[in-house]
C-alpha cells in the first residue's frame, strides 16, 4: 500500500476525485432536497435522477471513443470546468422565487452528458497510473475506500449544511469542487498518457482513412466496445446481473429522502445520517476485503452480495425507527462494499488498454439504465405501494436476483476466478485462470 501513494500522480489522482466527490455528494442530497421541497412529488425526484443518468449513459457512447482516441486527462479537465459552470447555473435558478423546473432539468442534462468523461476516464487512467497489475487491485481498494468516505461525510454534512446555508450555497461548495479537481488532473504529468495519445492518434487516422468521415468512424468506433462485450458470455451475464441490481437499488435512491421526511420525521439530518451509515458500513467493508484474503468462489461472493443488500434493507419497509434504519443501511453498506473492487479490477486487467474506453462506456449504457429504470417505475409504483411498500418489492427484487446468478454465475467461477492476499506481499494470484471478478457501482 505505501507504494501507492509514494507515487505523486496517485496522489493528484487521489486528491482531486476525493474533493469532487465531496463536493458532487453535497450538491446532488441539496438538488434532491430542493426538488422534493418545492414539488413533494416523487415522478420529478425520479425524474430529476433520470435527466442527469440517462444522457450519461448514452453519451458514454461517444466519450468512450474520444477517451480512446484522445488526451484523457484533458478530457476530464474539461469536463469537470464544464460541470463547475452548470453547477453554478444551478445556483443562479435556485435564487429565482418561481422556480422553472424545465431549466434545472436541460442544466442536470447537460451536466449528465459531460459526467461519463470524467467517470469512465478517471477508471481508464488509473491503469497508466499504477501499471503494475498486482497493485491494481490494492490502487482499487483504496479508491473504493475513498468513495465510501465521500459518502459518508458528504451526505452529513449536507444535512448540516442544507439546514445551515440553505440548499443554493451548498450547490455553490459543489460547483468549486469541480473546479478543483480540474487543477488537480491537470497535475497529472503528460509522459503518462503521451504513449496513449500517439497510439491512439494512429490508430484513429489509418480508420479514417478505410471508414471515411469523422461520423462514421466514430460511429464504427462505438460499436467496437459491444462487439468485444457480446463475443465474452461470462463477461455479459455480468454485465445483465450487475443492470438487474442496479434496477433494484433504484428504489432506495428515490425512496429513501421520502422515507426520511415522512415515514421517520427525521428531516434533511436524518437523510444524511442514513447515507452515512450507508458509506460507513460499505467503507468497513471495504478496508475489512482488502485485509483478508478471498477464497470464496466469484460467483457465490457476487450472487450472495446481491442477495445480502436485499435482506438487508428489507427492515426499511418493515419499521419506522431511525436507529433500525440506520442499521440497515449500515449493513447493506457493508455486504455492498467488495462488489466494485473486484468489478473494476476486472475490467481494467483484462480489457486491452486501446479498447479500455469504449468497451467501459459500452457496458456501462447497460449497466447504468439499471438504476433510472428502477427510479423511474418507482415514480409510478410509489402512490400505489406506497414508499415503505416500495424499499420492500427493491429488497425482494434483489433477494430472487441474487439467487439467479448464484445459479448462472457459475461460468464466470470456472473461466475466471481470484484469490486475493492483500494482508502483505501484494500479489494478486489467479485461481484457475487470471482474472478478477466484480460488480458495478452504487451510482451506476
Amino acid at each position: 500500500m505505501k507504494e501507492l501513494w509514494l507515487q505523486r500522480p496517485f496522489r493528484w489522482y487521489w486528491l482531486g476525485l476525493f474533493l469532487s466527490g465531496l463536493g458532487d455528494q453535497m450538491g446532488w442530497m441539496a438538488l434532491s432536497w430542493f426538488v422534493m421541497e418545492r414539488t413533494q412529488s416523487p415522478v420529478a425526484m425520479g425524474g430529476i435522477i433520470m435527466a442527469y443518468m440517462l444522457p450519461a449513459v448514452f453519451a458514454g457512447l461517444v466519450a468512450g471513443v474520444l477517451l480512446d482516441r484522445y488526451d484523457r486527462k484533458k478530457l476530464i479537465v474539461v469536463d469537470n470546468v464544464g460541470r463547475g459552470v452548470i453547477f453554478f447555473g444551478l445556483v443562479a435558478l435556485l435564487q429565482m422565487e418561481q422556480v422553472p423546473l424545465l431549466l434545472v432539468y436541460i442544466l442536470v442534462v447537460c451536466a449528465g452528458i459531460l459526467s461519463p468523461l470524467s467517470s469512465a476516464g478517471a477508471q481508464t487512467l488509473l491503469p497508466r497510473l499504477v501499471p503494475k497489475k498486482e497493485l491494481l487491485v490494492k490502487a482499487n481498494g483504496v479508491m473504493e475506500s475513498q468513495w465510501q468516505i465521500v459518502y459518508m461525510l458528504g451526505p452529513a454534512m449536507a444535512g448540516v449544511l442544507i439546514g445551515w446555508i440553505g440548499p443554493a450555497h451548498v450547490l455553490i461548495l459543489n460547483a468549486a469542487s469541480f473546479f478543483v479537481c480540474a487543477f488537480c488532473f491537470s497535475r497529472l504529468p503528460r509522459q503518462l498518457i503521451a504513449h496513449q495519445v500517439q497510439d491512439q492518434e494512429a490508430s484513429s487516422g489509418s480508420a479514417a482513412k478505410k471508414v471515411g468521415p469523422f461520423l462514421r468512424s466514430l460511429l464504427a468506433d462505438m460499436r467496437v466496445g459491444y462487439r468485444y462485450l457480446f463475443g465474452r458470455k461470462e463477461m455479459l451475464l455480468l454485465v445483465i446481473f450487475t443492470f438487474l441490481f442496479n434496477m433494484g437499488y433504484g428504489p432506495v435512491e428515490v425512496a429513501l429522502p421520502l422515507y426520511a421526511n415522512k415515514d421517520l420525521a427525521a428531516g434533511p439530518v436524518g437523510l444524511g445520517m442514513l447515507w452515512s451509515s450507508l458509506a460507513g458500513g460499505a467503507l468497513l467493508g471495504s478496508l475489512l476485503f482488502t485485509a483478508v484474503r478471498w477464497k470464496l468462489a466469484t460467483g457465490v461472493t457476487l450472487g450472495g452480495i446481491i442477495v445480502l443488500w436485499g435482506l438487508a434493507t428489507l427492515p426499511l419497509a418493515l419499521f419506522t425507527r431511525l436507529e433500525v434504519a440506520m442499521l440497515a443501511m449500515g449493513i447493506a453498506g457493508l455486504s455492498f462494499s467488495p462488489y466494485n473492487i473486484l468489478y473494476r479490477s476486472y475490467l481494467q486487467n483484462h480489457v486491452p488498454d486501446h479498447l479500455l474506453g469504449r468497451v467501459m462506456t459500452s457496458i456501462r449504457t447497460i449497466t447504468g439504465t439499471g438504476m433510472p429504470a428502477g427510479a423511474a417505475v418507482c415514480g409510478v409504483l410509489i402512490p400505489v405501494l406506497g414508499v415503505r411498500g416500495l424499499l420492500g418489492a427493491g429488497a425482494a427484487a434483489c433477494i430472487l436476483t441474487g439467487l439467479l446468478a448464484l445459479v448462472l454465475l457459475r461460468g464466470l467461477d470456472q473461466q475466471e476466478s481470484l484469490a486475493v492476499d492483500q494482508r502483505g506481499g501484494d500479489s494478486l494470484q489467479p485461481v484457475g485462470q487470471e482474472g478478477v471478478e466484480l460488480g458495478e457501482e452504487r451510482k451506476a
